[in-house]
């Protein structure tokens, strides 16, 4: 109970763990419930409502801080189930804490009049322990960060005095707070590290203390008075966003319905009657209820976890430390998968799904199943040798996020991590995993633990942090506020090598590529890591099985086709400048190198369990299969990196916006796919038969000028998304035509074209010229706001060096006069029309292609 390690305990001691939490809990509960029906219910009807506005912030427990020396409840919840005023004991003091300056409401009586009556007996009870006590006619009171006016004028709305004592009680060296019966805090209050053993100190000599928050900013000295408190703060930006329901109590609550939402432990001892059946009958495929209450224990551990504050060594935990410890107890007996379900053993799921929730990751010991954890890690993890000492590197590639280590933890061994050189200003934790999903255990097997990826736990500067998991998996390290590019240095103890390719820095050696390569054809270890210039991947073992060489899949496959030709089409600066794109780039003036082109953030992948469909876009996008070429990576690639250039939204639907935008992305890869590997994927997807097909029928209608181009439009961009796609290559074909003067195009220099567009957008939203608009081929405008589709007019007439408003017309393009006046300004050069023609389902093979002249006939298409 105080070290946190269960090697110690025995099968039998799973009943006395239960039985004692189960007391506990009850104890817990009812003492609760005792003080909150004392508040609520008084004799006298109350009106509950109360509405705190957006200029305020959500107060909550942290976590149910249960034991016998703190008690900690919801107050005042909304009608969402938001915090919004919180009360504790902690040993014989008490406190209450409002997301609102209610304090003042009630003394001034400017609002919520309506709530005065049960502020008076949450306020009497904070003074006497006793809503229904008379208050003393005086009262003295001291002050930090709040008003002493708006509490004096309190006292009198109660008919009583109150007497300040002037006291600076956020100051640790006063001796003037035993003076004062209530201690009041407010946001102005001042930070400092013993601000919160300070408070705690009041509330130990049994004082009575109040915060009050007044607005939805932050809060740092706020935030350690409610730690004393066991409450927490919300996040940025409190409430200012948040919707009605989050910061109002409805005129229709009733007591009972306070006290329902106030309940922190809830079904808890009803659910861990249930674990301590054997033969336990319930129909969990059609009732989870019992489950509601494991999962807000687990919660509240991912938030002990999450603040670097342990769940063991701690007094004020007990119930937690049970919990905990019975999940370690049960844990070898858990068996993923085969008769596992929720239609099996009731008793055993309820048992491995408590189990599964129940672990914390700040400590140095757990348990394993020996059978392994289904199919996240095989049991053959659990016997990986693990290094002693040594000391990491790891780049970190943005500002903030999660990266892979190059390190696992090995199911049940601990580990220690301690940071021995990082950026200043940059903070640090240590975590498993980083998927988005694990699926269910109600799923139709319960094949895996429930959250297998551990939670996030702090690194803390000069101080090793114990870490173990009873799962496994890949390290990632979570950071903030680092530099782009920086490497952290970690010392690792306890840490294993699996499969881990790296390439974010130096080149990996002959020897590290070689044992990852090794690690990963004897699948001892669940998951496969690499990590590329704004990109990773975290994929099952299992996946990469037929890949072949592991090196040539990683570097050849994955990293060339994949990450680096969307590189390449959004103009990132980790892709070299091909001579071309340089030159044009100096003959424009344009800025194409450098950290403006930095890639924006990386992007992680997941080949295990998809969290919608088969492929699912985000960060991380994950999938049910493995990390390869074809399409729909790159498809979901193109998702979380296409730039506004390439989206189109004309109106009444009409355009080329998402499940299209992001596929002139996944064209250029598969593009480039063919060139590199031979390989056609989806080469039926840009269809420049059916955009020629519109070119004919357009020219067809005989129609002319703005008649034309909006016939065409609705034709083009009311269309097929293939035809749309066409369109963006046939413009970078163009390129090699009329800048390159290619006689026909290659894929290299094709996609130039698509590198300095989305240079080309980036300039002129980062980097906007106002003294030379026309470096951009802006001239008429007076800023950086442009349309979509006259940014892609302006920049690939800049790009291709030609005039492209006859292209563009003859695309059905509404590019506004602004913009067409702009690249007239240029005096470039008009591009007459003309087509690049391809077969059908050859779109990636470019050779097979020939330029055929539009500019007045329109020839039969050659294919």
């Amino acid at each position: 109970m105080k070290t946190g390690d269960p090697r110690p305990l025995q099968p039998g001691d799973a009943l006395t763990l239960l039985d004692r939490a189960t007391r506990l809990s009850v104890q817990l509960q009812s003492r609760q419930i005792g003080v909150m029906d004392n508040i609520y219910r008084g004799g006298e009807t109350l009106n509950l409502s109360l509405n705190h506005t957006t200029a305020s912030h959500s107060v909550a427990p942290i976590g149910k801080v249960p034991s016998a020396s703190l008690m900690v409840a919801p107050f005042v919840v909304s009608d969402s189930g938001r915090g919004m005023a919180t009360l504790a004991e902690v040993g014989p003091g008490r406190a209450l804490a409002y997301g609102a300056n209610v304090l003042d409401w009630m003394a001034t009586g400017t609002r919520e009049a309506q709530h005065a009556p049960l502020f008076k007996r949450a306020f009497t009870w904070l003074m006497k322990g006793d809503a229904n006590a008379a208050l003393p006619a005086s009262l003295s009171f001291s002050t930090s960060g709040y008003e002493s006016a708006s509490v004096a004028k309190y006292f009198t709305t109660l008919g009583r005095q109150g007497v300040e004592n002037a006291c600076d009680i956020a100051n640790a060296a006063n001796t003037c707070w035993q003076k004062a019966d209530l201690l009041v805090f407010g946001p102005s209050v001042k930070a400092d590290a013993n601000l919160t053993a300070l408070v705690s100190t009041y509330l130990a000599a049994g004082k009575s203390v109040i915060y009050m928050h007044k607005n939805w900013t932050d809060s740092d000295g706020g935030r350690q008075v409610l730690r004393a408190m066991g409450v927490d703060l919300g996040g940025y930006p409190g409430n200012y966003f948040a919707a009605t329901a989050d910061i109002t109590v409805s005129g229709a609550r009733t007591a009972e319905q306070s006290l329902a939402k106030s309940d922190q432990i809830g079904n808890l001892p009803n659910t861990l009657r249930m674990l301590a059946k054997d033969s336990l009958v319930h129909d969990f495929a059609n009732d989870q209820t019992p489950t509601v209450t494991i999962n807000n224990i687990h919660n509240d551990l991912s938030g002990f976890d999450g603040r670097g504050a342990p769940v063991f060594g701690s007094a004020d935990t007990e119930l937690y430390r049970l919990l905990v410890l019975w999940a370690d107890v049960w844990r070898p007996n858990i068996e993923y998968g085969k008769t596992l379900s929720k239609t099996g053993d009731a008793a055993a799921f309820l048992r491995a799904y408590a189990s599964d929730s129940w672990t914390t990751y700040a400590r140095s010991a757990t348990t394993v199943s020996p059978k392994g954890q289904g199919d996240y890690m095989p049991a053959a993890a659990q016997s990986l040798p693990v290094i002693a000492d040594e000391v990491v590197t790891v780049t970190i590639a943005q500002a903030s996020g999660k990266t892979a280590i190059g390190r696992a933890a090995v199911p049940g061994k601990p580990l220690s991590v301690d940071i021995v050189e990082a950026p200043a200003g940059s903070s640090y934790g240590v975590q498993t995993s980083h998927v988005r999903t694990a699926g269910s255990p109600f799923d139709a097997t319960y094949a895996r633990p429930r959250r297998p990826q551990s939670f996030a736990v702090p690194l803390v500067r000069g101080k090793a942090t114990e870490f173990v998991t009873p799962f496994g998996g890949p390290l990632f390290l979570n950071y903030s506020g680092a530099a782009a590019g920086a490497t952290v240095k970690l010392r690792i103890k306890g840490g294993a090598k699996y499969g881990h390719y790296d390439f974010s820095g130096a080149p990996p050696s002959e020897t590290e590529l070689a044992e990852a390569s090794a690690a990963l054809l004897r699948q001892d270890f669940g998951w496969m890591t690499a990590k590329f210039v704004g990109g990773e991947f975290q994929q099952l073992v299992k996946y990469a099985q037929g890949i072949g060489d592991p090196r040539a899949y990683v570097v050849d496959g994955v990293k060339r086709v994949i990450f680096d030709t969307n590189h390449m089409a959004n103009g990132y600066s980790n892709i070299p400048l091909t001579p071309n794109v340089k030159r044009v780039c100096d003959s424009l003036g344009w800025t194409c190198d450098g950290p403006l082109h930095r890639a924006p953030g990386v992007q992680h992948f997941v080949g295990w369990i998809a969290t919608c469909g088969f492929l699912c876009s985000g960060n991380p996008s994950d999938g049910s299969t493995g990390i390869g070429t074809g399409w729909g990576w790159a498809h979901e690639l193109g998702h979380n990196t296409v730039q506004r250039v390439m989206h189109m939204d004309f109106g009444n639907g009409r355009g080329c916006v998402v499940e299209c935008d992001n596929n002139n992305l996944a064209v250029a890869q598969m593009f480039r796919k063919y060139a590199l590997t031979g390989e056609d994927s989806n080469g039926d997807r840009t269809n420049h038969p059916l955009l020629y097909r519109y070119i004919v029928a357009n020219r067809a209608t005989n129609l002319s000028g703005e008649a034309l181009r909006s016939d065409m439009e609705a034709r083009l961009w009311g269309g097929e998304a293939s035809a749309k796609m066409a369109f963006w290559m046939q413009l970078a074909f163009l390129y090699t035509k009329e800048r390159q003067g290619l006689a026909q195009p290659d894929v290299a220099t094709t996609l130039e074209y698509h590198n300095m567009l989305t240079k080309g957008d980036r300039l002129v939203a980062n980097a906007w010229d106002a003294a030379n608009p026309g470096k951009y081929g802006m001239n008429r405008f007076t800023d950086n706001k442009i349309s979509n589709q006259d940014l892609l007019f302006v920049l690939s007439s800049q790009i291709i060096g030609k005039d492209l408003h006859k292209i563009f017309a003859m695309y059905g393009m509404p590019v506004s006069q602004k913009a067409l006046d702009s690249v007239a300004d240029l005096k470039l050069p008009v591009a007459n029309r003309s087509f690049y023609a391809m077969a059908a389902g050859k779109s990636n093979q470019v050779v097979t292609g020939r330029w055929v002249d539009v500019e007045n006939a329109l020839p039969v298409y050659p294919f």
